[in-house]
């Protein structure tokens, strides 16, 4: 590999095979310099996303693909009378869009030797990692909150993980896995919010939107929000495609919207504490990647927008009615793509793209009493 590690912060750089999560000596965010920088050549004799391995740092699946990454639709969907396209990636094989970015970590840990990792998770990226890290053959240890859905706790056992519940905070959580990890020198700390190669995986979402829609890029794209990488994704994807950068709305609750903050007040992003909403998956309080998404929104067409419960709850409904049966969180974008166009802040006929984060079965006894 010709890739190396980059701190965002300091002058620290590492090379590919090194096993970090999280700068060793100030302890910022990782970037990966040295992959090619354009979607020149997409490798259609392999499956899914791994057709785009030639951008990815890995080597890839000898198998072709790991367990059907990739390839998800690209939805007409019609809300407030106007035509948007959702990027249904609660369609992926665990039910929800972090597959991408654990497909390409598990396999770019079992590349450099790793057997065992430690990863934190509020639901989502436990059961993904659990399940790629079985078919990769790494030993799994997640760290949930005591508070998560079920669903999400039950697939990541299933898939052989140990779960470890954790009372307090989404950040508790992570700290207790960062400090198990750091105490257990077998395993590697591997955070779908902090390790640089999770994003890599991600930006795969935006590769395939700019393939269905026929070479071209949207004009404006809306990604939940809560670690980032869905929004960073896009970001990395759709600049490395050599069309127009779109603009990148990140969607918060809130409840917990430390992005939006920042956007408005055009400041750093800082620690917001999270207070109750049903987009679960979006509460984190400090996002880790805060330069990247800082970076990201410096692009003048980007933006951030805050959805109330009730829009969010409104927004739901309508997409379950459109058969769209998506989990709480992976409705943020509509919803924040509902408040920009009641702004006069889209045009209708410009090309809309909302990314699905999540299936709705991950949040049963959540969406039980939403319908009662």
């Amino acid at each position: 590999m010709t890739w190396h590690f980059r701190c965002a912060t300091c002058d620290f750089t590492g090379d590919s095979a090194q096993i970090l999560w999280r700068c060793p000596n100030c302890g910022g965010e990782l970037l990966i310099e040295g992959l090619p920088e354009l979607l020149e050549s997409v490798d259609q004799s392999r499956p899914g996303l791994w057709r785009y391995r030639l951008l990815l740092p890995v080597q890839g699946p000898d198998t072709g693909s790991i367990l059907g990454e990739g390839d998800t639709p690209l939805v007409p969907f019609e809300i407030d009378n106007v035509r948007i396209h959702l990027k249904v990636d609660s369609q992926l094989p665990t039910g929800s869009f972090k597959d991408r970015g654990a497909a390409v970590l598990c396999q770019y840990l079992k590349e450099i030797g790793v057997r065992r990792i430690i990863v934190d998770s509020s639901g989502n990226a436990a059961a993904s990692m659990a399940a790629y890290a079985a078919a990769t053959g790494l030993e799994c240890t997640v760290f949930v909150p005591a508070t998560a859905s079920p669903g999400k706790l039950v697939q990541a056992r299933a898939s052989g993980a140990t779960v470890i519940p954790i009372e307090g905070s989404r950040d508790d959580v992570a700290t207790a896995a960062q400090t198990a990890a750091d105490e257990d020198q077998s395993a590697s700390y591997a955070s779908h919010n902090w390790h640089p190669v999770f994003v890599e995986g991600v930006k795969t979402w935006a590769f395939e939107v700019h393939e269905q829609l026929g070479g071209r890029n949207p004009d404006r794209v809306f990604a939940p929000a809560g670690g980032g990488s869905s929004f960073v994704g896009a970001w990395r994807g759709f600049s490395a495609t050599g069309s127009r950068l779109p603009g990148i709305i990140a969607a918060q609750p809130e409840a917990c919207a430390p992005i939006v903050r920042a956007w408005k007040e055009q400041a750093p992003i800082r620690r917001m504490e999270a207070g109750p909403t049903i987009a679960e998956g979006t509460k984190i309080a400090e996002p880790p990647r805060a330069r990247q998404i800082a970076r990201v929104l410096e692009h003048p067409a980007a933006g951030a927008i805050a959805v109330d419960e009730e829009l969010l709850i409104s927004t739901l409904k309508q997409l379950w009615a459109g058969g769209i049966y998506c989990e709480p969180t992976g409705a943020l974008g509509v919803a924040a793509f509902r408040i920009a166009l009641s702004r006069n802040e889209v045009d209708p006929d410009e090309l809309i793209v909302a990314h699905i984060t999540g299936h709705g079965l991950k949040s049963t006894a959540a969406i039980n009493d939403l319908l009662e």
